[in-house]
């Protein structure tokens, strides 16, 4: 399953940058002309600068991503391990989502964007899926000819991505583009394709993709014509004060999950709600039932992701620079997780008592780390961010 500041404002985002969690590169703010004052002359063009707030998103929520596949091994096991797991997997895949969605909005306005997806998504995906594909013949009963092609573990976000991102101009020309994802994607809970966990979760997290795609930003036309008003996210992370309450809401969501998995007082979530990978009928509910446990699931993920965004840090520190390589993370710490997996590693007794689980969660942050670091980005660079310029025919400057 891939940013610097000049604040507080930045622009709509380009769309240009690693496949899943875009570069975020921020606007100038317009500036203000008095009446029958001459214009200005065209400032000097500036190097883009990153935007240090959405690096700093992008590496916490790889990190979450990181913990969230190493906390999976343990969650049957221990209480406290599946109440984080349960939380982090209410909101940070929509997180992610949403933010490729914010920074895919030039694919709403120029077709030469689409030239990026096949070298940048399609390439990684064949590189990736084969060595994924690789790891399951260390254990046979996850090995069949027939799914040789299919997207393996943390690839159906690859293929995601492409149709997302195909659909994008489609968005722009629609009156209400969010409610209109949310209502395709309750109903599409029904569908025969929810078989296919990639389709499933392409068309379950398509409003949170739209959400980013087609939200307010500070740069608008309506900002030039009344004043310049942020949006949403420009808003959020301009008052830091939001950051306590966020932390707040993060922190207190991890008692109601632990309580709500025991089963005690409302029934225990089901697991392919959080995960966005199963239809209605396939995890027996009836029509009733799936489209409000999705509609349940799409609250409780912008709540918890709201207070995400404003917990997290505004400034550069020292993991910001980290949070522009989530590509890197993303595709290759799934091989260390499936060999162990394969390797039958955790499956020892010390990694099912509390020990066990503060060193795998503290090997896995580890792990997120080294994996952004340059001497990994050098050596993996050819996988990841193949040269694959080559295959496309020249641009012929259109868009």
């Amino acid at each position: 399953m891939t940013g610097i500041l000049r604040p507080p404002h930045h622009p709509p985002p380009s769309g240009d940058g690693p496949p899943a969690l875009p570069d975020a590169v921020p606007d100038a703010r317009p500036d203000a002309v008095a009446p029958g004052a001459p214009a200005a002359p065209a400032p000097a063009a500036t190097p883009r600068q990153r935007d240090a707030y959405f690096d700093n998103v992008k590496f916490f929520l790889i990190m979450l991503v990181v913990l969230g596949h190493f906390w999976e091994v343990f969650r049957k096991d221990s209480g406290a391990a599946n109440a984080a797991y349960t939380v982090v997997y209410a909101f940070h895949m929509p997180v992610f989502v949403f933010v490729a969605g914010y920074f895919s909005r030039g694919f709403m306005r120029s077709t030469d964007k689409f030239r990026g997806i096949f070298p940048t998504l399609v390439v990684p995906f064949v590189i990736f899926n084969a060595l994924y594909r690789l790891l399951t013949f260390f254990n046979v009963d996850d090995f069949q000819l027939m799914g040789a092609f299919r997207p393996q573990y943390l690839m159906w976000f690859l293929v995601a991505l492409v149709l997302w991102r195909l659909s994008a101009p489609l968005w722009s020309h629609l009156r209400y583009p969010v409610g209109t994802a949310v209502v395709l994607s309750l109903i599409a809970g029904t569908w025969s394709f929810n078989s296919d966990p990639t389709l499933c979760r392409a068309a379950g997290l398509l409003p949170f993709f739209v959400l980013g795609l087609t939200i307010r930003t500070g740069g608008d036309r309506e900002g030039s014509r009344r004043g310049y008003r942020p949006g949403p996210v420009q808003a959020l992370r301009d008052r830091g004060w939001t950051r306590w309450p966020g932390m707040f809401v993060l922190l207190a969501a991890l008692p109601v999950a632990y309580v709500w998995e025991r089963g005690t007082i409302v029934p225990k979530i089901e697991h392919g709600v959080r995960l966005w990978n199963r239809g209605y009928e396939h995890m027996g509910f009836s029509l009733q039932e799936g489209i409000s446990y999705r509609a349940l699931a799409m609250v409780f993920a912008l709540v918890l992701g709201v207070a995400f965004l404003a917990a997290v840090p505004r400034g550069r520190a020292w993991y910001t620079r980290l949070g522009t390589r989530t590509m890197y993370v993303y595709l290759l710490h799934g091989l260390v997780v499936k060999s162990l997996d394969y390797g039958g590693v955790l499956d020892g007794r010390f990694f099912q008592t509390p020990a066990g689980l503060v060193l795998v969660t503290a090997g896995a942050l580890a792990l997120g780390v080294v994996l952004a670091t340059p001497p990994v980005v050098r050596l993996t660079r050819w996988a990841i961010e193949p040269q694959g310029r080559w295959l496309l025919k020249p641009s012929q400057g259109t868009t």
